[in-house]
């Protein structure tokens, strides 16, 4: 049987990540360097737009779920929040974001905790804004999910969303929102919303912003080459979204 354009990108990602040197590392975005620790989703284009994207405000206190190597936590330090907090399931992550919160003169205001999505959090805790970039691709390939960054890249049946919408209530400020990032592509956005609203959250698309990966970088396998242009590229929609309260 041949596999979907998801499953086909879901498998060269986590290739990708199998074939990263198991070394520290530093990538280059938003004009700033970025230490990777192996074993740590790097920052990418995506993430780039989703940080830039974020309507941070001075004061506020934000939250990010699954904040990999940190570099968004430490622009919305950067950009006025009071108090930031990433939570990772990857330790390594955890520690990365501290990394980069000292790299970038922000370690007095970034904490960041090891957690199955909010279950390091105490009771009280509350935030203005809380982020994720949530793994998107439902696929199940038999893999078991690890600790490590394969945990970023797959969400079999979305249960890591149905959690998140399920308890994320507790932790949010009065007027606080919830942005979320979407792949369109290899995601399932009108789920999203779904979820969302079945936890009694409204919310709306806030910006849409083609990534453009040329296929022979994936495979050209008969899904990859369907999904392609006449010059080999593939263009990825990635959305954010926005939910809020009623």
């Amino acid at each position: 049987m041949e596999k979907t354009l998801a499953e086909e990108i879901g498998a060269w990602l986590l290739s990708e990540m199998d074939s990263r040197p198991k070394k520290r590392s530093t990538t280059y975005l938003l004009g700033k360097h970025w230490e990777v620790l192996p074993d740590v989703w790097p920052p990418d284009p995506v993430t780039r737009l989703f940080t830039t994207w974020l309507p941070f405000t001075a004061g506020s206190r934000f939250l990010e779920v699954g904040c990999g190597a940190g570099m968004t936590c430490v622009v919305a330090a950067q950009h006025g929040c009071a108090s930031v907090v990433g939570l990772d399931i990857n330790p390594r992550a955890a520690e990365n974001t501290l990394l980069n919160a000292q790299r970038h003169g922000v370690s007095d205001l970034v904490t960041a905790y090891t957690s199955d999505v909010f279950d390091a959090l105490d009771s009280g805790a509350k935030f203005d804004m809380i982020f994720s970039n949530p793994p998107q691709i439902k696929m199940s390939n038999g893999r078991e999910h690890s600790m490590g960054a394969e945990a970023a890249a797959l969400d079999p049946g979305f249960m890591m969303h149905r959690r998140f919408f399920r308890h994320v209530g507790e932790f949010l400020a009065q007027d606080g929102r919830i942005y979320m990032g979407a792949n369109e592509a290899v995601g399932d956005a009108p789920e999203l919303e779904r979820i969302a609203a079945e936890a009694g959250f409204v919310g709306r698309k806030l910006r849409t912003e083609p990534v453009q990966i040329p296929a022979a970088l994936i495979g050209l396998t008969p899904a990859v080459k369907a999904a392609a242009d006449e010059h080999g590229i593939l263009s990825l929609d990635v959305s954010m979204f926005e939910f809020r309260r009623p």
